[in-house]
């Protein structure tokens, strides 16, 4: 659990050089992710084998990510 800033940060670079859209062209309400940072949220639990988001959010090192979740 101790490299999931990293690979998040690693997989985010990855998708945002692949892709130039960040979010779909209009939405009613602002989200609170980006839709390449909730993909790369959920390909590095799936790398590190987190299989449960209620588990993923529980970690302690999910508030040190640059995303703002809450």
């Amino acid at each position: 659990m101790n490299n999931l800033n990293a690979s998040y940060e690693r997989i985010l670079e990855v998708l945002r050089k692949k892709s130039k859209d960040n979010l779909v062209s209009y939405q009613r309400r602002a989200p609170k992710l980006k839709d390449l940072e909730l993909i790369s949220l959920a390909l590095t639990a799936d790398f590190m084998g987190i299989d449960s988001e209620n588990h993923l959010f529980r970690q302690r090192n999910i508030n040190h990510l640059k995303v703002s979740i809450i």
